[in-house]
């Protein structure tokens, strides 16, 4: 998980377009919705696959509902870009590492390629990689009771 958002933090996942650009790709196009992968000039080529292409806008609009719950706000007001810029400070701590967990968790799932992956199935990653951090003994020291809210908004 940290791999793969460290890639997505500096820019170094390969897109359709750069691909085609250096011919490893027969098409600029995305393969998830079959539009030109460099569509939209104002938001970033990563940053639309992340929360635009295919079902990412229900998964990030679900995902951005319950940071608003942890943060007690509007969901409208979180930004997309803390996906690929993940430079805000959150207090109290455990607040903070359960919303970069939720973030980065969202970015892995986001873009692991090869199929096709829904909603559905994003909803049932979230608790695996949940319970896979409840076995860790400093958990409550890490995250508190942040992330039962992940749960509480299925």
């Amino acid at each position: 998980m940290k791999a793969t958002w460290y890639k997505a933090i500096h820019d170094i996942i390969p897109t359709q377009d750069r691909l085609h650009k250096i011919r490893l790709n027969p098409t600029d196009l995305c393969g998830n919705c079959t539009e030109k992968d460099n569509l939209t000039p104002w938001i970033s080529v990563l940053t639309r696959r992340l929360t635009v292409c295919g079902e990412g806008q229900q998964m990030w609009k679900w995902t951005c509902q319950c940071i608003a719950q942890m943060l007690r706000t509007d969901w409208r007001r979180i930004p997309s870009d803390w996906l690929i810029r993940p430079l805000f400070k959150i207090w109290p701590p455990p607040r903070h590492h359960a919303l970069l967990w939720l973030l980065a968790n969202f970015v892995t799932f986001r873009l692991q390629t090869r199929r096709t992956l829904t909603h559905i199935e994003y909803y049932d990653f979230l608790p695996r990689a949940r319970w896979k951090l409840d076995a860790m003994s400093n958990r409550g020291k890490l995250v508190g009771n942040y992330l039962r809210i992940v749960t509480e908004v299925m």
